[in-house]
């Protein structure tokens, strides 16, 4: 019922800006009572839904001012005074009656300054933001083949990474030629990636010629060093011999046993033991990383905490800090200090006792405080798949790609066909200094370094992006039995 009532005020404040005629004929205080109206009844989640639904009347009443004071508010309350600013200022524009403004715009008129808004007509400026921003974002491809459409957004720079699944995987000849065209297709070298974690999630099959891996409980059932180092070698050779360059693996959530739990019931958890995690997860990205395979740790800090399922819903769990550091982010902070690990994954749980309002793939203080201030992370930082239920049905597309932004994800991984969608929402963003150069700049030059690192940029003679695609399986140099039935 809170949700609900929360929903329907800030209808009613649109609605009180759209259509009361004291708001338009000046009367004083009216918009400093509605900002004191919806700080007192909103959280900050609410504050992102108000300034959606404010930007849709916008659309829908584009003489009116009262949405942009709205979303004045809703940018204010959440420290973001460049873009509350812009928004205010805008408002006065085209409605100098509108009344008195709250006593806070005069604070930020002389505290801060106009937005570095980047102009429409600045070709060269929006070419290298469009640039930037297009680093970030990594999406899915349809089919087998390359299309018209995701061509044009190649071409144009709008994308800097591929994700691929089952659906578009046929054979190895077929898959290895899927990736060249798609490379040649865009100016800057694509980061390539693939969920080959083992066992259940593998996009890389037996019966499309590669080797089968076992999942990563089996391989912890082992125990043995050896084994994992293997298991990394093989399927970064997998992913290397058609041309892919990143592996959305491995797996280090701790198995908490929960039956009904993604990592519990697809046997992905290498074990519940942090310690034998952690020296296994080391073996195997030492494995990827000699067959020059970026190795994702994935989902921090966990994604074992319920049943729920980040495709169907967003889990919330009262874990707190210290249980998550004594157990969870063991593996994370060993790697870490181990200088092994380039790339991390975010999980879509709210962890309550450290960020209430947003899931990890969301909240600065997550990514920025605990993982990047305190564990000293360096790497790149990717979302999981912002078209998940579990954000899309709490958050529009286009904020959740701002806020993940502004939280410090560096990779947006968004499926769907949304790359427009994404690119647009981020250049409004920086225009209007939601989201500074700053944070796209860092992220990009994350991105161009790890690229650089990994031998993306200049791909050497010979590798499988240049090759035409062989006609028969290559030879399995290294050989791993599955030591369990795979679904």
């Amino acid at each position: 019922m809170r949700k609900i009532s929360q929903v329907l005020l800030a209808a009613f404040l649109i609605f009180f800006f759209e259509y009361n005629p004291r708001v338009h004929n000046g009367q004083e205080n009216l918009a400093y009572d509605q900002f004191e109206s919806a700080k007192a009844d909103f959280n900050k989640q609410d504050y992102y839904a108000a300034a959606r639904m404010a930007h849709l009347a916008s659309l829908n009443r584009p003489d009116s001012a009262g949405p942009w004071v709205l979303t004045g508010h809703c940018f204010y309350l959440l420290g973001q005074d460049q873009a509350a600013l812009f928004h205010y200022s805008t408002a006065l524009q085209m409605d100098p009656k509108i009344g008195n403004l709250p006593p806070f715009l005069d604070r930020l008129r002389q505290g801060a300054t106009q937005p570095q808004a980047i102009a429409k007509a600045d070709s060269r400026v929006l070419r290298l933001l469009h640039k930037k921003i297009g680093q970030m974002i990594m999406v899915s491809v349809p089919g087998v083949a390359l299309s018209g459409q995701k061509k044009t957004f190649l071409n144009a720079g709008w994308i800097g990474g591929v994700i691929l699944f089952g659906q578009n995987v046929k054979s190895r000849a077929q898959i290895t030629q899927y990736i060249t065209d798609i490379q040649r297709n865009s100016p800057t070298p694509l980061f390539i990636a693939v969920d080959q974690e083992g066992g259940a999630v593998r996009r890389f099959r037996e019966a499309q010629g590669f080797q089968c891996l076992p999942s990563q409980a089996a391989l912890g059932q082992t125990q043995n060093a050896d084994l994992a180092y293997r298991f990394g070698l093989l399927s970064g050779m997998q992913l290397k011999e058609v041309g892919a360059n990143l592996n959305l693996a491995p797996v280090v959530d701790i198995d908490r046993g929960i039956p009904d739990s993604i990592i519990t019931r697809y046997r992905r958890s290498l074990g519940s033991d942090p310690q034998m995690v952690s020296d296994l997860a080391f073996q195997i990205i030492r494995g990827m990383k000699a067959q020059n395979i970026l190795a994702t740790a994935k989902h921090f800090p966990t994604q074992s905490v319920q049943t729920a399922n980040p495709h169907d819903n967003m889990a919330i769990t009262n874990i707190p800090l210290l249980e998550l550091e004594q157990k969870d982010l063991v593996p994370y902070r060993k790697l870490i200090e181990q200088n092994l690990l380039d790339a991390i994954m975010l999980s879509h749980v709210i962890y309550k006792n450290i960020d209430p309002d947003h899931p990890a793939s969301l909240s600065h203080e997550m990514i920025q405080t605990l993982l990047r201030k305190k564990m000293g992370f360096q790497g790149l930082v990717i979302s999981d798949d912002l078209r998940m239920d579990a954000i899309k049905q709490r958050y529009p597309l286009d904020v959740s790609v701002v806020q993940a932004v502004n939280a410090g994800v560096d990779i947006l991984l968004v499926t769907d066909n949304m790359e427009k969608r994404v690119m647009d929402a981020l250049v409004k963003a920086v225009q209007t200094g939601q989201v500074s150069m700053k944070t796209i700049n860092e992220s990009y030059q994350r991105i161009m370094a790890m690229k650089k690192k990994y031998g993306i940029l200049t791909p050497a003679p010979g590798t499988a992006a240049a090759q035409a695609p062989p006609s028969q399986p290559a030879p399995n140099r290294y050989v791993m039995r599955p030591a369990e039935a795979q679904p």
